[in-house]
C-alpha cells in the first residue's frame, strides 16, 4: 500500500489519537501488507475503528467519559436544530399562503397549529441563544488561550460563505419586490431557481457556522455548572422540535382535509398539478429527521449528566 493510502487511512482517526498511536498503526498496516497491498478486509478493520474512535472523540459512543458524552450530546443536539431551522425556514416558505386558500369557517384548527410552530421556534431560538450567552466565558478563554488558530480553517470558510450570502440576500429580495405574489409563489422559473439557489447556499453557510461552532466547543474547557446547564437547554430545544414537528403534522392534516387544492398550487376548490405536497414532503421529512438526531443527542446528554465512576464522585460535577 502507498505512502499515500496510508495516510489517507490514519488522517480517519481523531487528531490525538494519530498523535499517540499513529506510527504504530502505520507499522501494523506495513506488516500486513508484506511490503505489498494491505488487504480490503485490514483496511475494512481500520475504517471501521476510526469511526468507532472519532464517535468516542465526539462523545457519542457508549464508552466515552461521562463529561464527554453529556458535551457530545450538546453538540449533536445544535447540529440536529441547524438542520431543523432549515427544513422549518422551507416550510414557512412554501406554506405561506395558506390562509387565503382555506376557507375562513376551517382555519381555527391550521392557525393554531400554525401558532404553535411558530412558538416552538421562538422557544428553541431563545434556548440556543442562552446556550451560546453561557458558554461566552469559556470561548473568551478558549480565544484568549489560542484555541482560534485550531479552528481557524472552518472560521474561513464560515466567513467566506457569509460574505457571499449577504449580498446574495440583498439581491434577491430587491429581484422579489420587483415580482408579483403569483411569480414569487412559484410561477417564475428563473425566480424559482434563484430562491432554490440562495437557500441552498444560506443552509450552507449555516452548516458551516454550525461546524465551527461544534469545532470551538470540543476544544474548549467547559466548567461543570454550565456544562450542566447546557444539558438542559438541549433538552428544552429538542422539546422544541417535538412540539413543532408535531405542530406542522396537525396543520398538514388540517388543510389535508379543509383545503386539499391547497398543495396542488391550484385555486380553491379546484385540482392543479401536485407539485406543493412533495417539496412539503421533504422539509418534513427533513424536520422529522433533525427531530430524531436531536433525541438521540438529548438521551446521550442526559446519560452522560447522570453518569459516574463511583459513589460521591460525579465526572461532570468534578469536571473543569
Amino acid at each position: 500500500m502507498s505512502a499515500r493510502g496510508t495516510r489517507r487511512l490514519l488522517n480517519l482517526y481523531p487528531p490525538a489519537w494519530r498523535a499517540r498511536y499513529g506510527d504504530e498503526l502505520e507499522a501494523l498496516m506495513a506488516d500486513a501488507g508484506g511490503g505489498g497491498r494491505v488487504p480490503w478486509r485490514s483496511r475494512a478493520d481500520v475504517v471501521a475503528a476510526a469511526m468507532r474512535e472519532r464517535l468516542r472523540d465526539a462523545g457519542l459512543s457508549g464508552d466515552a467519559p461521562p463529561a464527554d458524552q453529556a458535551r457530545g450530546g450538546v453538540l449533536l443536539v445544535l447540529a440536529a436544530w441547524a438542520l431543523f431551522v432549515v427544513a422549518g425556514a422551507s416550510v414557512q416558505k412554501f406554506s405561506e399562503q395558506w390562509q387565503a386558500a382555506t376557507p375562513a369557517a376551517d382555519r381555527a384548527v391550521p392557525a393554531g397549529a400554525y401558532a404553535t410552530l411558530v412558538g416552538g421556534a421562538l422557544a428553541g431560538g431563545l434556548a440556543v441563544v442562552a446556550g451560546v450567552l453561557l458558554a461566552l466565558p469559556a470561548l473568551r478563554a478558549f480565544a484568549r488561550g489560542g484555541g482560534v488558530a485550531t479552528v481557524r480553517g472552518w472560521l474561513l470558510v464560515a466567513g467566506v460563505l457569509t460574505a457571499v450570502a449577504l449580498p446574495a440576500t440583498v439581491g434577491l429580495v430587491a429581484w422579489a419586490h420587483g415580482l408579483t405574489a403569483r411569480q414569487r409563489a412559484g410561477y417564475s422559473l428563473a425566480y424559482s431557481l434563484g430562491f432554490l439557489g440562495w437557500g441552498l447556499l444560506v443552509a450552507a453557510c449555516l452548516g458551516a457556522w454550525t461546524l465551527a461552532a461544534v469545532a470551538v466547543a470540543r476544544r474548549m474547557s467547559w466548567p461543570a455548572p454550565v456544562l450542566r446547564a447546557e444539558v438542559w437547554l438541549a433538552v428544552g430545544v429538542t422539546s422544541a422540535m417535538l412540539v413543532m414537528t408535531a405542530a406542522t403534522a396537525v396543520w398538514w392534516r388540517a388543510l389535508a382535509e379543509s383545503a386539499p387544492w391547497f398543495f396542488r398550487h391550484g385555486p380553491v376548490g379546484r385540482y392543479g398539478p401536485t407539485t406543493l405536497a412533495s417539496q412539503l414532503g421533504l422539509s418534513v421529512a427533513a424536520m422529522v429527521a433533525a427531530t430524531f438526531l436531536g433525541l438521540a443527542g438529548s438521551w446521550r446528554a442526559m446519560r452522560g449528566n447522570a453518569g459516574h465512576s463511583e459513589p460521591g464522585s460525579h465526572p461532570i460535577l468534578n469536571n473543569g
